[in-house]
């Protein structure tokens, strides 16, 4: 019931993970400034993917980085797949100082 939307409405829009079709993982988080970051366990069928977002501040615009497993994506979707591991992702969130 109401438990459910609260969560899908913390994970979806405050966190901003959202699951695409084609097994995509995409992250668009809207954190609050006062926050320094934030971290999730998200389980995708029988595989875990550790989720880390962390807010940066920068004297220049700068893009998003997001890694998984320690590499650099190029896409800004994280791939998701079934091989019952662990898997580490960190987002890096830059935004200018106010």
């Amino acid at each position: 019931g109401s438990a459910g939307w609260m969560y899908r409405l913390v994970i979806e829009t405050l966190i901003g993970i959202v699951l695409e079709e084609g097994n995509q993982l995409r992250l668009t988080p809207r954190l609050p400034k006062s926050w320094k970051g934030c971290k999730i366990h998200y389980r995708y069928r029988q595989t875990v993917y550790h989720i880390a977002v962390t807010l940066l501040v920068a004297d220049s615009i700068q893009a998003n980085q997001i890694f998984l497993d320690g590499k650099e994506l190029v896409m800004k979707t994280v791939p998701l797949v079934d091989d019952r591991s662990e898997h580490f992702v960190e987002l890096k969130v830059w935004s200018l100082e106010p």
